[in-house]
């Protein structure tokens, strides 16, 4: 299934005069400013994937007599409209207008292509109106269910939404069988889909979304032919036909009343929610508006809404469009919903808005480091209010593709300045931060990031290309950074130092990180000797030695047991006392590794430097601590306890 190849909009919402959004089958990052127009995009595609399951097609939209119409302002309602194409030898164009929607090639009413049914929507108003119910109430979900995720449901006979049959219901009231029917079509068809949404909620909230310090959740939606009692409140799940119950104070006590005539009320979706204590017990959390905190319920809400999502099935044309959806979160939660997005676009496009530079930039970043870069388009929209209109400006995402261009068009001097900004940020990367920075956390130039990079990876058993190696070392560019000198390069010899630069990044990107685990075994026994003194120690590690290599290097610190040494042949000598004692208290202490190193750095009057223990102290009596460490010193990494 295509793509979306191009949306036209013309004469609705922000958008009075013509509007085009290429996308040519691509992923969309879209930035601008609240009302520069951006969520009127959001809604074009919104409008125009619904009105083929709307009675009227969408005319109403377009209809100036009608109070729901859309048409701007400045325009009339004769040339509005919204069109849709796709990529891949798919042919139609399709179209809402005040004609309804249709197909301009080929004519008459042609519902979107039925695999597309499975579109997501998603913008602030559906993570309100997920926790939006008062702290005394147990959370109903229907309403969010009608207005965010109904309208995306394909009934199972494929030719009727969740929200259409519900808008049916309540708008052709009967005592006919069959209007019973239709009710009962609409708590199976609800049943089937939450049934469905239950095998994943918790798994994408565990896996995706929970931070690593909090309790796993297990979330379930509730719906149910029968109804429950939940502290002396009866709660019907399915929608019925029946007489509504409202209570009544009659003289000061509360009394239940049946109204007078049988209608129709609406279904109940609850929500049941157990957190899992550290000992595997479970306590179940009753109220999750009470208990839980904004970020918490949005990314309950997240995972819920993406349950329903098909992950297995090959890419069929489906896309996500998400409408400034996190901006209640901050960036670390964002951080986890970006990730999960980009490791499911190859089954999803995904068309991002956000008035967040700051977010945006940031998602290039995410991109760039997923290596998906050529698969995006990235847009900047923004009000001219001159011309009262939007005006939409194409964007680049990262240093490279802004290199690239300006390479293209013969900025040569632009093109060198992005592009060494480029290999610092791809050197940089390739980096644990604890390498990349000064000591007084600033960060270390091209140069120095380049051997540091060579040094780090040969410690690590994977060297750099020879080849790679020279062009570094033999590119002015690179050296030199000519973009920043008055005396410039030629042209010819410019872009060949230009296409060497390129060259090399490309080679970066295609390096895997380092974040593999080093981990020293419990057990283990580690013996130092100093190289000018008779002196020599030993020690064994009461528990693994853990090292991850990622961002930063991560170091789960052990204790050190059985520490024993010697000193001009003399064991357990007691450098305070001058002589030997056998009841030196380090014979039975268990001192963290770091501090039994920083005591013998600060307390031995032998001259040990952090820089010696980790060259000289050897597992075994073998491997330096330091080529565990890929040139590292031990005491400078964050410690996880």
């Amino acid at each position: 299934m295509p793509a979306i190849q191009k949306l036209e909009i013309k004469g609705f919402k922000a958008f009075p005069n013509k509007f085009e959004l290429t996308l040519n089958g691509n992923h969309l990052l879209l930035y601008g400013e609240n009302g520069s127009g951006k969520s009127s995009i959001y809604y074009a595609l919104h409008c125009i994937f619904q009105s083929p399951f709307k009675q009227d097609g969408g005319k109403k939209y377009f209809d100036k007599n009608n109070p729901q119409n859309l048409i701007n302002v400045n325009s009339s309602a004769e040339d509005s409209y919204v069109a849709l194409s796709f990529m891949d030898q798919h042919l139609c164009k399709y179209i809402i207008d005040k004609n309804g929607y249709n197909t301009e090639v080929l004519g008459g009413v042609k519902p979107l292509p039925s695999d597309l049914y499975n579109n997501v929507f998603i913008n602030h108003k559906f993570i309100s109106n997920f926790s939006s119910c008062r702290n005394s109430e147990y959370i109903n979900l229907f309403i969010v269910f009608y207005k965010d995720i109904f309208p995306y449901m394909l009934a199972r006979n494929g030719k009727q939404i969740l929200a259409n049959i519900y808008d049916y219901i309540i708008n052709n009231p009967s005592r006919r069988k069959e209007y019973r029917k239709d009710i009962d079509a609409l708590n199976q068809e609800t049943k089937y889909w939450i049934d469905s949404m239950n095998l994943n909620i918790s798994d994408i909230y565990n896996n995706s979304f929970r931070d690593e310090e909090d309790n796993k959740l297990k979330i379930k939606l509730l719906f149910q032919e029968q109804p429950e009692s939940i502290n002396g409140e009866t709660i019907y799940y399915w929608g019925r036909y029946d007489y509504r119950t409202y209570k009544e104070i009659v003289a000061n006590v509360p009394v239940v009343k049946k109204a007078n005539r049988k209608s129709f009320i609406e279904p109940h979706i609850g929500l049941k929610i157990e957190e899992i204590l550290p000992d595997g017990k479970s306590r179940i959390i009753e109220k999750p508006q009470t208990y839980f905190n904004e970020a918490k319920l949005t990314a309950i809400a997240l995972a819920i809404r993406f349950s329903i999502l098909d992950n297995v099935a090959d890419a069929n044309g489906r896309f996500m469009a998400l409408d400034d959806m996190l901006i209640s979160l901050d960036m670390s939660n964002r951080t986890k919903v970006i990730d999960y997005l980009l490791n499911i676009s190859d089954k999803y496009k995904i068309y991002l808005f956000t008035h967040d530079r700051a977010f945006y930039n940031y998602i290039c970043h995410k991109i760039q480091q997923y290596k998906k870069s050529e698969e995006w388009v990235y847009k900047t929209i923004s009000y001219n209010f001159k011309n009262n209109e939007p005006i939409i400006i194409d964007e680049y995402s990262d240093y490279l593709s802004k290199a690239k261009h300006f390479y293209q068009i013969g900025d040569y001097d632009t093109s060198a300045i992005y592009l060494r900004k480029q290999l610092e940020q791809s050197v940089g990367e390739l980096l644990p931060y604890e390498l990349k920075a000064n000591v007084d956390g600033g960060f270390v130039g091209l140069k120095t990031l380049w051997e540091k990079l060579l040094k780090f990876y040969s410690a690590n058993k994977q060297n750099i290309n020879i080849s790679i190696q020279k062009k570094f070392t033999d590119s002015k560019l690179l050296i030199l950074n000519p973009a920043a000198h008055f005396q410039r390069l030629s042209n010819p010899i410019y872009r060949t130092e230009l296409k060497i630069a390129f060259e090399i990044v490309d080679y970066l990107q295609t390096l895997n990180k380092i974040d593999n685990k080093l981990v020293i075994m419990s057990g283990q026994q580690i013996i130092f000797q100093h190289l000018k003194r008779n002196y020599k120690c030993s020690f064994e590690l009461d528990s693994d030695l853990e090292i991850i290599q990622n961002e930063h290097i991560v170091a789960k610190i052990p204790k050190c047991k059985k520490i024993r040494w010697t000193y001009d042949g003399i064991e357990n000598w007691d450098f305070d006392k001058n002589t030997q004692n056998n009841n030196h208290p380090l014979l039975i202490s268990t001192p963290k590794i770091t501090r039994f190193f920083n005591d013998c750095c600060e307390k031995l009057p032998l001259g040990i430097t952090h820089e010696m223990l980790m060259k000289h102290c050897k597992i075994n009596g073998e491997t330096p601590l330091i080529d565990y460490f890929a040139g590292i010193d031990m005491l400078k990494l964050s410690v996880k306890i």
